[in-house]
Formats: structure tokens, sequence, C-alpha cells
């Protein structure tokens, strides 16, 4: 579903920036990418610490009888091999279908049609809503924090904010995946 819609709307439009491919001046995407991922940092700064939410759902994830796909490099390949391992398949696969339908056709089909900061709300809202179901592995607050503060504010909200900023996917992709390694890294070592 993730990319079956926005590969549709590419086939049927002929412009790929329907879906957040649009091309960033490399100075605009740096700074976007920077703005993004401080943002992303600090609200985990302020929550991580005392909550641990994010330290639960990443043991969860490589610890089950069968890890998460995307933390799973981690478990199979020791050292560096895992983290890039990780890196590409978050990038290339997880992350990337999320960016690619939630802050590339969602919010640019809803931008067309409201205004922007409604655009942005609501995507992140509904970007929240399959993430829930990783919110259940967790304890009730840990489970709310991860759904409000990590899923809907973090990457919802400031994602979206970046790519309707930019009109692409590519910021908040980026900021997504070094938010990914970064906190896994922290929690884990």
């Amino acid at each position: 579903m993730k990319l079956v819609v926005p590969w549709i709307a590419v086939s049927r439009g002929r412009d790929a920036s329907l879906v957040g491919f649009q091309a960033v001046p490399t100075r605009q995407l740096l700074q976007t990418i920077l703005v993004n991922l401080g943002a992303l940092l600090l609200l985990a700064a302020l929550v991580e610490p005392w909550s641990h939410t994010y330290k639960m759902l990443v043991e969860k994830a490589i610890f089950a009888p069968q890890p998460d796909p995307t933390f799973a490099w981690l478990v199979r390949f020791p050292g560096a091999a895992g983290w890039v391992g990780m890196a590409l398949f978050s990038g290339l696969v997880t992350i990337f279908g999320e960016e690619l339908f939630f802050r590339g056709w969602l919010l640019q089909f809803l931008a067309r049609r409201m205004r922007a900061v409604w655009a942005v709300l609501v995507q992140a809202a509904l970007f929240s809503l399959p993430q829930a179901l990783a919110a259940l592995l967790l304890p009730p607050l840990q489970g709310i924090l991860y759904i409000v503060v990590y899923s809907w504010l973090a990457i919802g909200l400031v994602g979206g904010w970046a790519a309707l900023r930019t009109r692409s996917i590519w910021p908040s992709l980026v900021s997504a995946v070094l938010l990914n390694l970064i906190l896994t890294y922290l929690v884990l070592k």
C-alpha cells in the first residue's frame, strides 16, 4: 500500500513531484535536514531519558523471536556491517516507504486540497494510526508517548513541515533514518 498508491499517482500524472520527488537545492536540503534532525533529537532528548520509550521499543524489536526487519541487521551482522545494513534497509525500504506515502503522496495530495497547516496535521495524524500497533507492545505510558511524541509530533509534524517546505521527501527521509540510527545506538550502548 505504501508504495502502490504513490506509484499509481506518478503513473497516472506523469509527475514525480506528486509524491515528493522534487529536487532540492543542496543548501536548502542541508539546512532543512539540520533543522528537522535537530528538532527530532530535541524531542527525543526531552522524553527518552525519563521514559525509555524508544529503548523499550528497540529492545522488543531486536529481541523478539522474529526480530523486526529494520533492526534484525544488528542481530545478524555484528559491528559496522549491521549498522550499515540497518541504515540502508531503513533508508531504502521501511522508512522510505513511510516517507513516500505519508510525507510524499498523502501530504502533497492534502496540500492541494486544504491549507498547508491542516495538510501537515492530517497526514501526521494518519501516519500515527499504524504506529499505534507498535505502541501496543509497550506499557501504556510509553505507548502513548511513542504515538504522540515520536510518531505524531516528531516524524509526522516535523517531517511534514520539512516535506512541505521543500516539496520533497528527502529531508524528512534522511532525518528519520539518522534519528533511528542515533537513538538505536544510544539506547543499545
